[in-house]
């Protein structure tokens, strides 16, 4: 592995290049826009157009939704199909676009719980494997695109990240791996589930990486009721033909005394924590955020398995970021965390600390204005230079560190910098917001918008979830089988607690 001080200077000079690249791409393009066609010497100097009294040019379409959702109901959908474990613990029901699991630990240790979770999923009826295993392979191949069939690397961290996972949720996963395996083991891209796909299924934002999302809260002044609403879009790998749109998740937390009951908002199986609302009323959501570090696993913790933690056990929005924030230099990957309450509403800027190990002395003596740090940033923290949100309460949250000291992810991702700005934009279009224009905002780009485009509401969309504190309701959008849509139907989840 490179030492501190190389890992440090890659960083700073890519950041530079970065940024460099950036700035000479902005002067390209208003040089093109300034000068016309750069390569052809005809001009318009003195040129009077003919001019019609009626035009022959006529607005073919629109690359936005104009159909708004004011007015429009979620729907709750009917049980199908409902499935049992023989002890009770966990239930699986079949709805039309989604599973909804109940998980019981009132009646069973966690093992149980993970075992049972497992022997349901084969009653189901369905190809668990066929669904599975070709995304947990694509996404490896994408990780590591050089492999071959030797996956032993991709064994290596999940032996690794084992270790410091907590004990009751080890023995959760390792029960409902032995349970969908049935004691096949190996690495093997066969049309079989083994124990350690099993695992690595359950860890694959820790070990693969995979998602890339956006979220927004809005609350007090900026909402019609006073009252948060949020926003929070899991944009994920499909699967080569969508085949993970097959089993959408929403999995009920029952948990005894002393611990906090939660919902998430996930994949039929994943026990790790992407999107969760707990009984306190506190939401959390990850999102990415590019490191720029060789990946290392060696001591480190399962991000998503110290929140799922956090919002099984803590109370409010601030406990929960400031242990995410005070934990985030033992985790492989740098990433942001939506986290809120009715009273708070947070983004912790975990950023992944190697560098911050470094002495003061020796960052600044690399680079005056690097200095990476975890942050647990709300609307008054100041934003890096370059930087504008026009929104007063309200938070915006997309793939990069925002807070002024942090790395810079943002200024050199045409992704960031435009999914931001449309944020910003489009947030600011009202006065005050209501559900449906949250709604409205976050869908508001066609399918068929030309490739290339940076969006809000993109191919890659998995799920959206609404939370409105007002109410207590949750909605989510689940994209079906058939990929993304325009104006997609929102379906009522109710928590039961």
């Amino acid at each position: 592995m490179a030492d501190g001080t190389g890992l440090v200077t890659d960083m700073k000079t890519n950041k530079k290049i970065d940024k460099k690249i950036v700035s000479i791409s902005i002067m390209a393009v208003i040089s093109l826009l300034l000068s016309g066609c750069s390569q052809s010497a005809t001009t318009y100097e003195n040129y009077v157009p003919e001019v019609s009294e009626v035009s022959s040019i006529s607005p073919v379409g629109t690359v936005l939704n104009t159909e708004s959702y004011e007015g429009e109901e979620s729907v709750s959908e009917e049980v199908e199909k409902s499935f049992s474990s023989e002890d009770g613990l966990c239930v699986i029901e079949k709805k039309p676009s989604y599973y909804e699991v109940y998980l019981d630990y009132t009646g069973g240790d966690y093992g149980a719980v993970g075992r049972a979770y497992g022997e349901t999923i084969k009653k189901l009826g369905f190809d668990f494997e066929e669904i599975m295993e070709p995304y947990l392979y694509e996404n490896i191949n994408m990780a590591f695109p050089n492999l071959g069939n030797d996956y032993t690397p991709v064994v290596e961290r999940i032996t690794e990240l084992k270790k410091n996972i907590p004990e009751d949720y080890l023995s959760e996963i390792n029960g409902f791996a032995e349970a969908i395996s049935g004691g096949y083991k190996g690495m093997e891209s066969d049309g079989k589930i083994s124990y350690e796909e099993a695992l690595l299924m359950q860890m694959v934002p820790d070990a693969l990486r995979g998602t890339n999302c956006n979220a927004l809260s809005v609350w007090g002044d900026k909402t019609v009721t006073g009252d948060k609403i949020n926003s929070r879009t899991l944009e994920w790998s499909l699967g080569s033909e969508n085949q993970m749109c097959k089993a959408q998740a929403v999995t009920h937390f029952k948990m005894g005394e002393g611990k906090n009951s939660y919902v998430t908002f996930s994949v039929l199986g994943m026990l790790d924590m992407l999107t969760g609302i707990n009984d306190k009323e506190v939401m959390v959501g990850i999102l990415d955020v590019g490191s720029g570090l060789d990946y290392e696993c060696e001591g480190k913790k399962c991000y998503t398995y110290e929140l799922r933690y956090a919002l099984e056990n803590m109370a409010d929005a601030r406990s929960i970021g400031e242990y995410m924030v005070s934990e985030s230099r033992n985790f492989t990957y740098s990433h942001n965390i939506l986290i809120t309450d009715k009273k708070d509403s947070f983004v912790a800027e975990d950023c992944v600390i190697r560098l911050c190990d470094i002495p003061e002395a020796e960052r600044q003596e690399l680079d005056d204005d690097f200095d990476p740090k975890a942050v647990l940033r709300d609307k008054d923290t100041p934003l890096m230079e370059g930087i504008t949100w026009d929104n007063p309460d309200s938070l915006c949250v997309i793939n990069a560190f925002m807070s002024d000291g942090t790395d810079d992810y943002f200024t050199a991702s045409d992704s960031n910098f435009v999914r931001f700005s449309k944020f910003n934009t489009w947030v600011g279009d009202k006065e005050k917001l209501s559900v449906s224009d949250v709604k409205d905002i976050v869908t508001r780009e066609t399918v068929d918008m030309p490739s290339g485009i940076q969006k809000l509401h993109s191919e890659n969309v998995f799920q959206t979830i609404i939370y409105d504190y007002s109410t207590g309701n949750i909605e989510v959008c689940f994209t079906g089988e058939e990929g993304v849509v325009n104006h997609p139907d929102f379906v009522k989840i109710e928590a039961d607690f």
